[in-house]
């Protein structure tokens, strides 16, 4: 075969390839952006888009703790020719419900990573926590559409939000029922409790900037108990607070190690 025919027969083999491997299609996704803010203030959270380019209509609902988050407001980020509309009725449930339509049936023309909406929480603790903000399905089901009035299959990503206090740990008082000995400690700290119920518990150590660097359950018995935890159990020298707790309520001490006699 001679370059000429060659040449002639190349529209129709490329438009074979085509047909036996298609063109990959962008992925469309919805996520929510990762956010660090401080526990006990206001908490920004952002759901971001990429992959729009043939969708003109979407409705979601995202959800969260409402023991951590408590819902103030939403901002809309007006996607351009778009009708859009927030369903708040759920709210004190912790779901929020979005939607969108082009008015025009023409595609949402948003770049990768654009903002979609934005949502306003209080922290409703004062201790260093990590929430997830989840897609859902209430008050409006998880859904896109196209111009033919297809579904858009799509990725929901959720996102975290890690609270962390300027101390990074709550402010508390001094409980008697929890008490810790000796303190400051080297080879080990005998944590004792007194208590009027039991139950499972969980027993946590935090670092001074709240992030957690240890944990371990317990099974809690009624009146006098004692556990002790060893100087291998924290990453090194310094302060820290051990954190107990319990279904009804938590419990904390600040300890100090000097130093390892072993």
């Amino acid at each position: 075969m001679n370059i000429s025919t060659l040449l002639r027969r190349i529209p129709g083999i490329l438009a074979l390839l085509l047909a036996l491997f298609p063109l990959h299609a962008q992925e469309t996704e919805l996520f929510v952006e990762n956010v660090t803010a401080e526990a006990g203030g206001e908490v920004t959270v952002t759901v971001r888009a990429r992959g729009l380019s043939s969708v003109i209509a979407l409705q979601l609902s995202i959800g969260w703790d409402t023991l951590l988050l408590e819902y103030q407001e939403s901002n809309d980020a007006n996607i351009q020719g778009a009708t859009t509309g927030f369903n708040v009725s759920n709210t004190g449930s912790g779901t929020l419900g979005y939607l969108a339509i082009d008015d025009g049936l023409m595609p949402f023309d948003l770049p990768d990573s654009t903002a979609v909406f934005s949502v306003v929480f209080q922290s409703l603790t004062s201790s260093a926590e990590v929430t997830e903000i989840r897609f859902d399905s209430i008050p409006l089901k998880l859904q896109m559409s196209d111009a033919e009035n297809n579904d858009v299959t799509a990725t929901y990503t959720p996102g975290e939000i890690t609270l962390e206090g300027t101390s990074g740990i709550p402010s508390f008082a001094e409980d008697k029922r929890f008490s810790v000995a000796p303190n400051p400690f080297s080879d080990f700290v005998r944590l004792t409790t007194k208590l009027t119920y039991g139950g499972s518990a969980k027993l946590e150590i935090l670092d001074l900037s709240g992030r957690l660097v240890g944990t371990r359950t317990l099974n809690l018995r009624s009146g006098l108990q004692t556990t002790e935890l060893s100087s291998d159990d924290f990453p090194g020298v310094g302060s820290y607070v051990i954190r107990l707790i319990t279904d009804r309520e938590q419990l904390h001490r600040k300890v100090v190690l000097h130093g390892r006699n072993r």
